[in-house]
């Protein structure tokens, strides 16, 4: 297989210009898989609640969710890479979105030279993505996967070597400032700062937790500001 990791800040392309590259392969006859890396720490497939959570906080070592049209395998745990590859066994390429960690050849998406260069690693290939409509100086080549993903295609299968899934590809690269090592989504993760602005506080009354919005607690405060100073 041919493994390879696209990554960038967000809305940079990443996710485009795997989709294109899906496309592209698939209309070559050949076949892909993809892993997508979620850096949110508060971040589960599953539904706390849900039967199959109940399973793996039991101690199931692994729990299979299976439904009509699709399959769903949970591990309790982060897979190294080898292991996870061994899962795509058989298939062509191996796409893997956001994973900065990996020691795989890499695609970096970006708007600006600014955000390119930081994550740039010696395993770096070439720039996608938004920056690819761009005229800013770039050391290495560019592609539009959505105006030419043939092109982009037939660059990988020349400078990507077939890969094997072996210790190797869990040996991690070192994080790097700013781009790796903040805990979240490269940016921000505005989604789970966002979860936590809007999280209500819980009280309990005769025995019931209630859950008191924002306007809600602003009320109590006003009310304990005036009656206790």
């Amino acid at each position: 297989m041919k493994l390879l990791t696209i990554v960038g800040i967000r809305k940079s392309g990443k996710t485009s210009t795997v989709t294109a590259l899906i496309e592209e392969i698939r209309r070559r006859g050949k076949t892909v898989g993809t892993c997508k890396t979620v850096f949110c720490p508060t971040f589960s497939m599953d539904q706390p609640k849900s039967n199959t959570a109940r399973h793996t906080r039991a101690g199931a070592a692994l729990v299979c969710a299976r439904a009509r049209h699709e399959t769903a395998l949970l591990y309790p745990e982060a897979l190294p890479l080898s292991r996870l590859m061994e899962r795509y066994a058989g298939l062509d390429y191996v796409l893997l979105e956001g994973d900065y960690l990996s020691p795989v050849p890499r695609l970096v998406a970006a708007h600006t030279a600014a955000d390119a260069l930081p994550r740039m690693n010696g395993l770096t290939l070439a720039f996608v993505g938004r920056i690819s409509a761009t005229d800013e100086e770039l050391p290495l080549p560019r592609f539009n996967a959505l105006t030419d993903p043939a092109a982009l295609l037939d660059f990988i299968d020349q400078h990507v070597p077939d890969a094997q899934p072996s210790p190797t590809l869990d040996e991690p690269l070192p994080p790097v400032a700013g781009v790796t090592d903040d805990g979240f989504c490269q940016c921000g993760c505005h989604h789970h700062l966002k979860k936590q602005e809007n999280a209500g506080v819980q009280v309990t009354v005769d025995g019931e937790t209630l859950t008191l919005t924002r306007e809600q607690q602003a009320l109590i405060r006003s009310w304990k500001e005036a009656t206790h100073g």
